[in-house]
């Protein structure tokens, strides 16, 4: 572009600046939008449901009198006074016998997606109450039953209302955002960079000393100013050069006579430089020699944390005389990685963990190392026989080892962690796990037993949150799968999908029959087949047993 050309408005940088933050803060209202409309649905959803049971138990006394005394009056009162909540589309009070004392209802209101209603509200919509009587000899007796059902259209109508509100207040503050960086941006780059385009299209070839370009206020310090000083110091340096030149031509004829001494002084001139050259190289050379030092004493620290981390991995002989076959694939991503697992006896009971921490690489070693530590302290301090207390500590002792249990806290790393308790005197399995699940083999049929939905050690973790522990027998032959997400979450090159717990347990389904190593060795051929030219992206941990009847 020449310098006098005008530059289309598409191509300045405010209106880039302009879309990629309306791009940026409409992707991140849209999250944030997301975020809240779930968190409103389940509030919502959990508000109806209290509301309408305590309605129901509000009105309890009423509804037995009117039962008991099989009172129409009184029985169309109490529903006609439920029936008064514009959400209730019907309430039916029936005796014993299962004759209707007395009800109200209305028509469903009109939604544009009752299908949804249903699936969203379906589950909050019926009630009923049984309605019992204390006898003069103590014992209870039911007199009636008071049902009442609520329009699930209705119910999405008014979450739908709010959905809009939140989605136009979302998108009005991403245009205010847009609208106050473009203001910025432009105020401080675009306006000065035109003034200084401006001046660098006026400057005379023929004399560019005279056109130095002024600083612009409040930039001498900043890249524009360092722009505007380099712009400057090359017009001078062109001007001095024309002078030079302009002189040079001037000298010409003189210079003519004292060709051969100013030839040979230029030969000393070379070869100066070259020595300088040479010097550079040299230079050159040690510097390039210091960062190969540098890279080598980097990876040897990190090869050396590997042997740590490894180090801390438990010996797989140690599940001995509890189970007939164990199997372990850990693979960091890295040299290092933030996948760690466990195993070990204690008398007739084992355990075995299996634990993703945040990250990878170094950062993600160093989580494993904190977790470790964690853990062995659980197993020697507060027992090794219920896996969901193991949880609950190992949450706490890890946001209290990062101090992520206070308000001051500047990280927010933490794990997710599937532990199985073996008792092979009681023949048992017992599970719990965060966020992560545990598949089971039995018969050649796998179901999969999830953990509960919360991880371990983030700020947002509450440290008093209670883990479910599940209890299993297990016979002769059943096998368990404890894994990462970094085995199921790996995407494929032909097909950009992920490839799922589903095709996970379609693999081990057709190797059932075979050793758990050699079941593993499979699952890791098609999961390189899977990926294809495609780079993993996670550590990866698959860890199996079968226990020993």
């Amino acid at each position: 572009m020449s310098g006098n050309a005008k530059m289309r408005m598409l191509d300045g940088l405010s209106f880039k600046q302009a879309f990629a933050t309306l791009a940026i803060a409409l992707v991140l209202g849209l999250l944030s939008s997301a975020y809240e409309l779930l968190s409103d649905y389940r509030a919502m959803h959990d508000q109806v449901r209290r509301a309408y049971a305590a309605n129901l138990q509000l009105v309890r006394g009423l509804a037995v009198e009117a039962a008991y005394q099989l009172s129409a009056e009184l029985a169309g009162e109490v529903a006609r006074g439920l029936h008064e909540d514009p959400a209730v589309i019907e309430v039916t009070l029936t005796d014993n016998y299962g004759g209707r004392l007395g009800g109200a209802d209305r028509p469903l209101v009109a939604t544009p997606l009752p299908s949804l209603a249903r699936d969203l509200f379906g589950d909050i919509a019926d009630y009923s109450l049984t309605l019992e009587t204390r006898a003069p000899d103590g014992s209870m007796s039911v007199v009636g039953r008071l049902d009442l059902k609520l329009d699930t259209g209705r119910l999405l109508n008014t979450w739908l209302d709010r959905v809009l509100q939140t989605m136009w207040s979302g998108a009005a503050r991403a245009i205010l955002l847009c609208v106050f960086v473009v203001a910025v941006f432009y105020a401080m780059i675009t306006k000065p960079l035109l003034k200084i385009t401006a001046a660098i299209a006026k400057v005379d070839p023929a004399r560019p000393g005279a056109f130095l370009i002024e600083l612009p206020p409040k930039h001498d310090r900043d890249e524009l100013g360092v722009l505007v000083g380099t712009m400057n110091s090359m017009l001078v340096e062109s001007q001095d050069g024309l002078d030079g030149r302009d002189k040079a031509e001037a000298e010409l004829a003189a210079l003519a006579r004292d060709l051969e001494r100013r030839v040979e002084e230029r030969t000393h001139e070379l070869a100066r430089e070259k020595e300088g050259v040479e010097r550079a190289l040299a230079q050159l050379n040690v510097a390039n020699a210091e960062l190969e030092k540098a890279n080598r004493f980097i990876n040897d620290g990190i090869r050396y944390a590997s042997r740590i981390q490894t180090a801390l991995l438990p010996d797989q002989g140690a599940l001995v005389g509890l189970v007939d076959e164990l199997a372990v694939g850990w693979q960091p991503l890295d040299i290092v990685g933030g996948d760690y697992y466990w195993a070990g006896a204690f008398g007739n009971k084992g355990v075995i963990a299996v634990m993703d921490c945040t990250g990878h690489g170094v950062p993600g070693a160093f989580m494993t190392a904190v977790v470790a530590s964690s853990f062995s302290r659980i197993l020697h301090h507060h027992g090794h026989d219920d896996p969901a207390e193991m949880l609950t500590q190992l949450n706490r002792l890890v946001k209290t080892a990062l101090r992520q249990d206070r308000d001051s806290a500047v990280s927010n790393d933490g794990l997710d962690a599937g532990i199985c308790v073996l008792d092979r005197d009681r023949g048992t399995i017992t599970f719990a796990g965060a966020n992560l699940p545990l598949l089971v083999a039995e018969d050649g049929a796998f179901h999969l037993l999830r953990g509960d939905r919360m991880s371990l050690g983030y700020l947002d973790s509450p440290e008093d949150y209670r883990f479910t522990a599940r209890e299993m027998p297990f016979r002769k032959g059943n096998a368990f799968y404890l894994f990462t997400d970094g085995v199921t979450d790996q995407v494929g090159s032909e097909v950009r999908q992920l490839f799922g717990r589903k095709r996970l347990q379609q693999v081990l389904t057709e190797v059932a029959d075979r050793p758990l190593n050699e079941q593993m060795d499979v699952l890791f051929q098609r999961l390189a087949q899977w990926r294809g030219d495609e780079r993993r992206r996670d550590d990866m941990t698959f860890l199996a047993f079968r226990p020993q009847v």
